[in-house]
């Protein structure tokens, strides 16, 4: 690029005129190495006024320069500086900082993404295109600034997309879909069924074939929709058609379509519908017959099964049998059902652990071929797991936990400890003594794990995903656990080990770039480098960088324990702990706002 720089030079001396598109070539190249230095010297050498070509290169280049997961500063800084000396970037420069911003992982940076998109329709290009529509339709399934996403906002951008003229795209559906879905509110998520069978249906030709087939998006996305709500009779029909729309062939010679094939993300979503899902039969509802009734008057093949809905008491056929019309009526259908998938999944996947010690009672499935494009990951396991934590007894539960990982050589990642912690905290009375060992076993392979994300946690977060709310979880089972079976004193050890390993005042400091502020800035001005229009105020965004801590709620259990007991020294120490989370939290926000609310004055009469 220097050799092209000093012909740059000599043509200029020349007086010969050079093309912009060689210019861009050179530009292009900075831009793809992300070579900030040289990219901007040569913008201040070569080009006085840069074209919108060229100023999106240049801003490409800083966008690359940045770490994927960072906020891109300098970015956004030129991007700024462009506007402020009316040189607007394109609206696809604006597209790339948008997302950008959107695949950080922060709330901060989220909250930016949208503060320049209204800040763009106010000051640059007020009409975005279908790109723009989609990313931001996308980006209302995100949990990032609320938890839920917001399809409100997904649905309206998709109207306004729609008033605009724009062609609804395949992404922009499925984005507004998968909203609705998150949303977890059943109103929305039959909206997002709806928008299913329109986008299907609604856009065919004069021989009736649609213009958008079905995708394994979309399929993902009606699932998360269909668990969140518990609905399994939908999860087992999205399934039945994720398996016919990838199958394909002719004259008996059936196979599955790679891009069409059913991947490890939609079988988590299954398992967790079985999880979410409410049988229907309970014992005690059972009308008792003292005689045996005719076999005329028995009951239809269809119909709920008769038999003790005892967790864990599964019948087991053959276990490559087709799945009743009816779902699961009891807990012991749901596990021999998710079971039955689970088999099925490792005689295509790992034909040779496919045996009964890691699936506890289910027969061996034959080779299909449809799930051979599912890999066997933590979060499925975790998800097939969960089926167990809500399904079965906590013994099995704990044998699988024990056996699962091991036999199939996939690591357990942080959530499988904390979900398993979490489950003997939910223990029933009886089974609590078997809830104290399995937590403590599930405990003892916790600790290496929360060790290396205190040691490191941007590398813990990347391998093991933890973060602070996992570990809040970890430690708020434990002390649940060791509370409810009257370990008062391991329960208060634990409590104290928390608050020497995250002690309150570490809660008080909010980090704060001064770059990221200077963008985030509230003052209102009619120029200046940062969104001139906000979507998001400082309130509405929340802190995704809060360190571990403790409320009253989440020790309430062992302050009742105590106060029973008797020992209101401990009483006193637990109730500083929670106090001593409120202030710090409550300093932190007073930091992060700017604000302090004044003091009340008493006012006598």
């Amino acid at each position: 690029m220097e050799a092209a720089e000093r012909v740059f030079e000599l043509m200029q001396r020349s007086r010969h005129l050079i093309a912009e598109q060689q210019f861009n070539t050179v530009l292009a190249v900075y831009a793809s190495e992300g070579d900030i230095a040289r990219a901007d010297a040569f913008v201040t050498k070569f080009l006085q006024a840069p074209t919108p070509r060229q100023r999106d290169l240049h801003i490409k280049c800083h966008l690359k320069n940045t770490p994927a997961l960072s906020f891109p500063t300098s970015a956004l800084e030129l991007l700024h500086d462009y506007e402020g000396r009316a040189m607007l970037p394109p609206q696809k420069a604006y597209s790339r900082c948008i997302t950008r911003l959107l695949s950080a992982r922060s709330a901060t940076a989220h909250a930016h993404a949208w503060d320049l998109f209204a800040h763009m329709r106010y000051a640059a290009h007020p009409q975005p295109d279908a790109f723009l529509y989609t990313a931001m339709i996308r980006a209302c399934a995100s949990s990032a600034l609320q938890r839920g996403g917001e399809p409100e906002r997904a649905l309206d951008l998709l109207a306004e997309m729609t008033g605009a003229g724009l062609a609804l795209t395949r992404g922009a559906y499925t984005g507004a879909i998968l909203a609705c879905a998150r949303s977890g509110r059943r109103e929305y998520v039959q909206e997002g069924f709806r928008l299913a069978k329109e986008m299907l249906d609604s856009h065919r030709d004069a021989r009736g074939r649609s213009a958008f087939a079905p995708t394994r998006w979309l399929f993902c996305a009606l699932l998360e929709g269909a668990k969140r709500i518990g609905d399994l009779a939908r999860t087992r029909w999205i399934l039945a058609e994720m398996v016919r729309e990838s199958v394909t062939g002719v004259d008996g010679e059936a196979t599955v379509d790679p891009e069409r094939a059913i991947e490890e993300a939609a079988m988590m979503h299954v398992f967790h519908a079985y999880a979410a899902y409410k049988p229907p039969f309970k014992r005690g509802m059972a009308i008792v017959k003292e005689a045996a009734a005719p076999a005329a008057e028995t009951a239809p093949q269809d119909s709920a099964r008769d038999a003790d809905d005892q967790p864990g008491e599964v019948v087991t056929p053959d276990g490559d049998a087709a799945f009743a019309r009816l779902p699961p009526q009891s807990h012991a259908e749901v596990l021999y059902e998710a079971r039955a998938l689970f088999a099925r999944i490792l005689a295509d996947v790992a034909p040779a652990t496919a045996g009964p010690s890691v699936l506890f009672s289910t027969p061996p499935a034959t080779r299909s071929g449809l799930f051979t494009h599912v890999q066997l990951t933590p979060r499925l396991l975790n998800a097939y797991l969960s089926v167990h934590y809500a399904h079965a007894p906590l013994e099995d539960a704990r044998a699988l936990f024990g056996a699962l990982h091991g036999e199939l050589g996939v690591s357990r990642g942080a959530r499988a400890h904390v979900e398993a912690l979490e489950r003997c905290a939910r223990a029933e009375k009886g089974e609590r003594g078997l809830a104290l060992r399995f937590a403590e076993e599930a405990w003892a392979d916790w600790q290496p794990v929360e060790a290396r994300w205190r040691a490191n946690k941007r590398e813990a977060e990347e391998v093991d995903g933890t973060d602070a709310r996992l570990v809040e979880r970890a430690y708020v089972a434990l002390i649940r656990i060791h509370s409810l079976t009257t370990n008062l004193d391991r329960a208060l050890a634990t409590v104290r080990t928390f608050v020497a390993h995250y002690p309150p005042p570490a809660v008080r400091d909010a980090p704060q770039t001064a770059a990221i502020g200077a963008l985030r800035t509230t003052r209102t001005k009619l120029v200046g480098p940062h969104p001139l229009v906000r979507m998001f105020g400082r309130t509405e965004v929340p802190d995704d960088t809060v360190p571990p801590c403790l409320s009253f709620g989440e020790l309430e259990a062992l302050h009742h324990r105590l106060k029973f007991h008797g020992r209101h020294g401990d009483v006193g120490y637990v109730k500083w702990v929670c106090k001593a989370y409120e202030g710090a939290l409550r300093r932190r926000r007073e930091a992060v706002l700017g604000t302090k609310p004044e003091a009340k004055s008493i006012v006598k009469a």
